[in-house]
């Protein structure tokens, strides 16, 4: 039975990640950054309590905090999910809040692992479609998006923008480049893997303390559900992959052969805002609560993901919107039963 450490225990990706290792048989350690996080997930997750053993790591820019961890520990398989957050208010400047945290935490992970960890077999890390591209319409148009697709921003043009999203979107692509300089200079035992999905979407499974502080995500999904908008919003990226996918593809990328030392996209289906509201007008609950059609998705500029050759080496049936929609819904009117609505 592999063990496996897990950055980012009580994220909404992290959340799912747990549940997909578990299934397939892994005994897991996480990594949150407050301890008072680990009762919130076993309070949550009384069922991970016999497969899942949860640490403090306060600071994953920090090399020696990872030197403890694989000196306690032998690992067969890392999953690094931790990185700074776009929906993070507190992240407002591109090289504090985004690119060192970035850089430096990939880097102190896999410098201590690579001195440290000598049962270690791979890594997989949850990258991003933002380090190929922001979505513009110039660049999707511009397109394919493929694994070999790389955000044409600059360090500098981000430092001078200082925009949250546009820092988010650049210390992905940094962050990633210095994994793949890493593995080219050092060429460690471990192989590693970064996935690379759109927007992720599915039923929230982390700790929540209100529908306040739902993921930027699942809020994309509870906006269209709680009245904050009566007309359809214009799609901000046109692709998706569901979380429990995702999460799935990450416990197959810790073995895959054909996943071994590369970057993948991981689904990369089209979708629009429009077709969100439509799969969720499916949800018989949900009837007169969805904004009404505006017609701005009819100017939607579609992202060419060329994902075919990717998805194959996952092996996995990818979950339909209305799927996504119908799992995501029912999980957020639940909440609505713990916390109440939440309003625009």
């Amino acid at each position: 039975m592999p063990t496996t450490l897990l950055t980012g225990a009580n994220s909404f990706v992290g959340a799912h990640v747990i549940n997909s290792l578990i299934a397939a048989g892994h005994n897991v350690v996480g990594t949150v950054r407050r301890a008072n996080v680990v009762d919130e997930i076993f309070a949550a997750h009384p069922e991970w309590k016999d497969k899942l053993e949860l640490i403090v790591v306060k600071d994953y820019a920090e090399e020696s905090s990872w030197d403890e961890v694989f000196g306690k520990y032998s690992f067969d398989h890392v999953v690094h999910v931790a990185a700074p957050l776009l929906d993070n208010p507190a992240n407002t400047d591109y090289e504090r809040d985004y690119l060192r945290p970035t850089v430096d935490g990939n880097l102190a992970l896999l410098r201590s692992a690579h001195r440290t960890a000598p049962t270690l077999k791979s890594i997989a890390v949850t990258g991003s479609v933002n380090a190929l591209t922001t979505g513009s319409p110039e660049e999707l148009r511009a397109g394919p998006i493929t694994n070999t697709t790389w955000l044409p921003i600059t360090q500098a043009n981000a430092r001078v923008q200082n925009n949250p999203y546009i820092s988010y979107c650049s210390a992905k692509k940094e962050g990633e480049l210095a994994i793949w300089s890493f593995i080219s200079s050092t060429k460690p035992a471990f192989t590693t893997t970064v996935l690379l999905p759109s927007l992720i979407f599915g039923p929230p499974l982390q700790p929540l303390k209100s529908l306040a502080s739902l993921n930027y995500s699942t809020n994309v999904i509870y906006s269209l559900m709680n009245g904050t908008y009566d007309e359809i919003p214009a799609t901000t990226f046109p692709s998706f992959v569901d979380v429990r996918d995702l999460a799935d593809a990450h416990v197959k990328a810790l073995t895959a052969r054909g996943a071994r030392d590369k970057r993948l996209l991981v689904d990369g289906k089209e979708m629009t805002y429009t077709g969100l509201v439509r799969a969720l007008g499916k949800v018989k609950e949900l009837e007169g609560r969805l904004p009404r059609e505006s017609g701005e998705d009819e100017k939607v500029v579609m992202a060419r993901i060329e994902a075919k050759g990717d998805n194959e080496v996952w092996g996995i049936r990818f979950r339909t919107v209305e799927e996504t929609m119908r799992d995501t819904a029912g999980k957020l009117l639940e909440l609505e039963r713990v916390f109440g609505v939440e309003r625009a």
